[in-house]
Parts: C-alpha cells; structure tokens; sequence
C-alpha cells in the first residue's frame, strides 16, 4: 500500500514526489521522535499506522481524513509476524513457531490482538472516512483495487497511468526496487533477512499442523463470529 499511494499521489501530484524511497514518503505516526517533523511536510500528507482507532490523533475523525486499511487472513498474518519477529534486530525472536502461535493468539504480539484490531475497525466505519482493501484482492486483481483506490483518493488518473502505478507494485517488482524493499534499513542491521519474503496468500499451509488449523478456526469462530468481512484463506498462484 506505501507503494500503490506513492506512485498514485506522484502521478497525480508531480510536484509531491521527490526522490527517495517510500519510507521517506510515509511516515510512521508511532515513529515520532523529537520535536514534530510532520508539520513541515506539504500536502498531500501521508502516514503508516498500527494504531487501534482510539489512539489515532483527533483531527483524523475530526476532519474526517481519509483512512486506508490494508487487511490480510490472519493465518498468513501470524507466519509473516513470525518471520518479521524472527528477522528484525530490535524485536524478541521467537522461542518457536508452536510459541509464537499461541501467543498470536492470545493478542500477545507487537500491536496486540489482530481480532481486536480489525472489529474496532469495522466498529469504527459510521466515525472514520475509511476505505478497507483486503490483502488477497490485490493479489487476485491488483489493477481493480488501484482504480477503487483512486476513487477514494478522488485522484484522477488515466488508465495508461493506472497501469504504470499497477505495474511497479507488483511483488515481483516491488522486491527488486531499492525504494519500496526497505534495502536500505536491511543495509543498517535492523533486519537481518530481506523483509519481502513471499506475497502469496495461503502460506500458512506450509507451517499449519492439523491440529494447529483447527484450534485456530475454533478461536477465529468464537472471536469473529459477526465478522461483516470475508476472510480468503488462499489464492491459487
């Protein structure tokens, strides 16, 4: 999604994008530091957020900014924090993957319970101006989900535009572009692994027992039970 926001705001907005990489274009709002750097940038702002909608600053609600929710099934979620955790310097590697997964469950990882996240979200939709894009249909159909985008966005593009913004975020190419892979945070140590691993949906396969699968499929039954979302626990390659 940093990628798909930056080629579409630099597509419609020349003079917004600079060089550098998409880092440097979103910011994080947890990645606060000293002082208040976000108050110098021009619009159109944009900014990354783990942050449950509580704790997300006033004038999001407010002003009624526009709100982008990238969501993924939460099996393949708890294998890509897993392999986050087990790669990123400053983060506890997990003692195992058996752990890790009772602790994923338990809302025991870094920003808490996925359950939690996403129904305070959709709770959240008469309050946000919030579009929510599910992970798996980008990958089934990347192109309708950047014209929905833009829609959104109000951003005008035409389909020649459209198809350069769908291109350069695709995986494939995602993963070989220095300014969308985080290369240059892997080249300080944060990470001591690539951080673009797959981008498939249904990886969890190849780390699920059978009984795992259906411990989880008890606990998402009992969590999500009036989940207005559809999960797609796996899309054929």
């Amino acid at each position: 999604m940093q990628q798909i926001l930056v080629q579409i705001l630099g597509a419609s907005q020349p003079d917004w994008l600079e060089d550098g990489t998409n880092r440097a274009h979103v910011l994080w709002l947890e990645g606060r530091f000293l002082g208040d750097p976000f108050k110098e940038r021009p619009d159109p702002r944009t900014f990354n957020s783990h942050l449950p909608p509580d704790m997300l600053p006033h004038g999001v609600k407010d002003k009624q900014v526009k709100v982008v929710y990238v969501w993924r099934n939460p099996k393949d979620v708890l294998v890509s924090m897993y392999y986050f955790a087990s790669s990123h310097a400053l983060l506890e590697t997990p003692e195992s993957f058996d752990v890790f997964f009772q602790q994923f469950l338990d809302g025991d990882v870094i920003m808490g319970s996925w359950f939690d996240h996403l129904k305070d979200y959709c709770e959240a939709q008469d309050q946000l101006n919030i579009h929510f894009v599910q992970y798996e249909n980008m990958l089934k159909d990347l192109r309708q989900e950047v014209v929905k985008l833009c829609a959104f966005l109000g951003a005008d593009l035409t389909d020649e535009v459209i198809d350069h913004v769908v291109e350069k975020s695709t995986f494939r190419n995602m993963k070989t572009d220095p300014k969308a892979n985080y290369k240059d945070i892997f080249e300080t140590h944060y990470y001591t692994k690539p951080t673009m691993r797959k981008g498939i949906a249904g990886d969890w396969k190849n780390h699920f027992t059978v009984a795992q699968n259906e411990h989880f499929d008890k606990v998402f039954k009992e969590k999500m039970g009036n989940f207005p979302l559809t999960c797609t626990w796996e899309v054929k390659q």
